[in-house]
């Protein structure tokens, strides 16, 4: 079984933002801890999927994550802990995005384009990853609780390469 290997989904890779710091404006969505990281861009910049996947959602919440996509690996990884996983990455704050749900897409390809939907500071992109189960219906479930929204940290898992395709 392979290790998770994440490319990065936009270049620059600058992040503004790391996951797990404590943050109170998280405590209404049920959380103590910033679920993700946030990556500098410029509004319109675009976002190339990190991994080869399936568009499971594409959504609004206009008090929270604004336009966001969530990307379901395809493949299972074997973490450190010896968790054996798939990953959910969800990009939020978007502007636009040509995705639909049921999408296969291969690392590198176009996901959304960057924005400030939502609550958000200004254009960036929150990238929230977790460790999923699929249910025997078919359906996946979070892997793990914590008080950082049931998330991880992608940081140890960035190859340093580009996503572009």
């Amino acid at each position: 079984m392979q290790r998770l290997s994440l490319y990065y989904p936009v270049t620059p890779h600058i992040v503004t933002r790391i996951w797990g710091v404590p943050d109170v404006l998280y405590r209404e969505f049920g959380f103590e801890l910033h679920n993700g990281v946030d990556l500098a861009l410029t509004h319109g910049q675009p976002i190339h999927a990190p991994f080869d996947c399936r568009v499971t959602k594409v959504a609004v919440e206009p008090n929270g994550s604004g336009l966001y996509v969530c990307l379901l690996s395809r493949s299972q990884y074997e973490f450190p802990d010896g968790m054996k996983a798939r990953v959910e990455i969800t990009f939020m704050h978007l502007s636009n995005t040509p995705v639909r749900v049921g999408m296969n897409l291969s690392v590198g390809a176009l996901v959304g384009y960057g924005g400030s939907t939502g609550r958000s500071t200004g254009p960036h992109t929150h990238m929230a990853s977790k460790r999923v189960h699929m249910t025997l219906w078919g359906r996946y479930k979070d892997a793990e609780q914590n008080t950082a929204g049931n998330t991880f940290d992608p940081e140890p898992y960035w190859n340093k390469l580009p996503a572009k395709a």
